[in-house]
């Protein structure tokens, strides 16, 4: 006669090859998986994604000018160098930018703005003022500051010009 195997064997064989095949199956599972996941990336392109959104975004366009933005100033009161023989300058000033952006990082630079323009004013001499070209330079240097204040601070964009609207030496 043959001898039988006790039942707790028999079971315990059958259940380990059983172990063996769900193991092979859930392997075998992740790695096609992870072969599709691998192959729509390579054909979506997934390592240039990056460089294609940074060339996307060098070759964005840059925004067009819309109607002009005048950012008004409060007068600048300043005094001048103490043996100048005018005491005091007062200037009101307007910027103009044809940029809706730059006009609100201009509001939102205003006191360094203001501050910047104060120091650039306070240094001025009343004889280099009283002439057109000197009014035409400080009107330069008045634009640069505002510029400078934008390019460093802001998000960058081009302030077209300052306008003068009031200027009293007294």
């Amino acid at each position: 006669m043959a001898k039988k195997k006790p039942e707790a064997e028999t079971e315990t064989e059958e259940g380990g090859g059983g172990k063996k095949k769900l193991i092979l199956i859930i392997v075998a599972a992740l790695v096609l998986v992870g072969a599709g996941v691998g192959g729509a990336l390579m054909f979506m392109g997934g390592d240039d994604a990056a460089e294609n959104t940074e060339a996307a975004a060098e070759t964005a366009p840059e925004p067009e000018k819309s109607d002009p933005v005048y950012v008004e100033f409060k007068p600048f009161t300043v005094n001048l160098d103490p043996e100048d023989p005018v005491g005091f300058l007062q200037v009101s000033l307007q910027v103009l930018t044809y940029y809706p952006t730059v006009a609100e990082q201009v509001e939102k630079h205003k006191p360094l703005i203001r501050n910047n323009l104060t120091l650039l004013f306070g240094q001025q001499k009343s004889a280099d003022l009283r002439s057109p070209e000197g009014k035409t330079e400080l009107q330069k240097k008045a634009k640069e500051t505002v510029q400078q204040v934008i390019d460093k601070y802001g998000e960058g964009g081009e302030v077209d010009n300052v306008f003068f609207t009031t200027f009293v030496m007294q």
